[in-house]
């Protein structure tokens, strides 16, 4: 008799069924999708959950600024407060336009955090493309978990991707992929996450046929969101962390390998919109467990600075990607966008 729990077997069936659906999905919608009159470099990933797509979008929107660009961020906007029909103008190049109800956590957090560029919202982003360019007058746009977003035309398709998620890639139910592996295909470069290149390229074998470059995270110093102490030195005392993301374990192993000390981990759902409630009882748990702080995620600032200050002091640890070799990567990039290499 096997030991496999009796629910395996449907699992899998319901796997092969969602896996045809993402095929046929992906095969209807790209027979016309609509090209913007500047070019697109989409950001995505095959697995549900975290894949620091977000560092990297923001990573990428840096660089196409400093080349002389005006990028536009193009998001979805993924479980906003206050939606709306029209696009939302989170950021223009110089000045914040909406409320973090209006824009979504993620999208809010990349307004703050890119200046000079363009972030806006809506679940058509070629909509959204078309009024950067002419109202906005962007030169460049990156699609922010754009990969299943086939309608919109890209010139540069970038995918994160996970050792786990080649080892071990079953699509949903089954597994965590939201389409087959050999949806690959339609990938112009992929992005190294948590391995090297060379160990990704390996396990994908034959189908390994594009670039691979690595997308390396790195903890930035902490600062203050709110209370008074020495927070160049936060990280020597025990600390809460606190965190609504899709993977709050890598958050916390990435902290405790520079050196946090975490006292101990306390997690919402991904996407939590934090309540007076939540503020407090973090404040509760933060006492019990001896910390001398609370540490948080960009992502989870934007939405938890409206409730302090509470009486432990709140920081936030930004978290950056490179994209190595940074070079390559560079040339690469101007390359697919065909972008002037001498900058504007």
């Amino acid at each position: 008799m096997s030991d496999q729990p009796w629910s395996f077997p449907m699992l899998r069936a319901a796997a092969r069924l969602y896996g045809h659906g993402a095929n046929l999905r992906r095969e209807l919608r790209r027979r016309t999708p609509i090209r913007l009159d500047r070019p697109v470099v989409s950001v995505g990933n095959l697995a549900v959950g975290g894949r620091n797509k977000t560092p990297v979008v923001a990573a990428i929107a840096r660089m196409l600024h400093g080349w002389g660009e005006r990028p536009s961020v193009l998001s979805r906007g993924y479980r906003r407060e206050s939606p709306s029909r029209d696009v939302v103008v989170v950021r223009d190049a110089d000045h914040m336009r909406a409320t973090l109800a209006e824009s979504g956590d993620e999208p809010f957090m990349l307004a703050r955090e890119l200046p000079g560029c363009c972030v806006l919202v809506h679940s058509r982003r070629t909509r959204a493309g078309q009024l950067a360019e002419q109202e906005l007058h962007c030169t460049v746009h990156v699609l922010d978990d754009g990969f299943q977003h086939v309608q919109l035309a890209r010139d540069a398709n970038l995918v994160l991707l996970t050792l786990d998620d080649v080892l071990h890639g079953e699509v949903l139910p089954a597994g965590r992929l939201r389409e087959p592996l050999h949806a690959l295909e339609h990938a112009d470069a992929l992005l190294a996450v948590d391995t090297t290149a060379a160990r990704l390229r390996m396990a994908l074998g034959r189908s390994a046929d594009v670039p691979i470059f690595e997308a390396r995270r790195h903890h930035g110093p902490a600062r203050a969101l709110s209370g008074t102490m020495d927070f160049s030195r936060v990280h020597e005392e025990p600390v809460l962390l606190v965190t609504a993301v899709a993977e709050p374990a890598r958050v916390a192993e990435d902290l405790r390998a520079t050196g946090w000390r975490l006292a101990d981990v306390m997690t919402f759902r991904d996407h939590h919109r934090y309540r007076g409630d939540d503020a407090r009882q973090i404040a509760a748990r933060a006492r019990a467990v001896g910390a001398s702080a609370v540490v948080t995620t960009a992502k989870d600032a934007v939405k938890l600075e409206r409730h302090l200050p509470i009486d432990v002091p709140v920081a936030v640890v930004p978290l950056e990607v490179v994209i190595e070799p940074v070079d390559e990567f560079a040339s690469w990039l101007r390359a697919r966008l065909s972008l002037d290499p001498e900058g504007a």
